[in-house]
């Protein structure tokens, strides 16, 4: 376990990052070393993290063009393959810092 009194900071990060990551707290915590009971001290003092969507434009991919994947995002299964500049830093600025 973590013996660093980490920050708020800290934190705020390991909850989007738990949220993010479909698991329960529980096994959040011990995947990650982290102290349960520590974690349950943040969580009630942090605001609750919103579930913001981003708007995806699907388009079916040219078969004449060969596309090079600049990213791939996976969460929970599921896959993003982002193929455009302007796409990737759309995403990127999104991305909790």
């Amino acid at each position: 376990m973590s013996t660093a009194i980490e920050g708020r900071e800290f934190w705020e990060q390991q909850l989007v990052r738990l949220k993010t990551s479909g698991l329960s707290r529980s096994q959040y915590c011990r995947e990650n070393n982290i102290n349960y009971d520590r974690f349950g001290y943040w969580l009630k003092r942090l605001p609750p993290v919103s579930s913001e969507f981003i708007p995806v434009k699907l388009q079916t991919p040219e078969l004449s063009a060969p596309h090079a994947t600049l990213c791939t995002l996976k969460l929970r299964g599921h896959i993003l393959k982002i193929h455009d500049l302007s796409a990737l830093s759309f995403v990127l600025e999104r991305l909790p810092k």
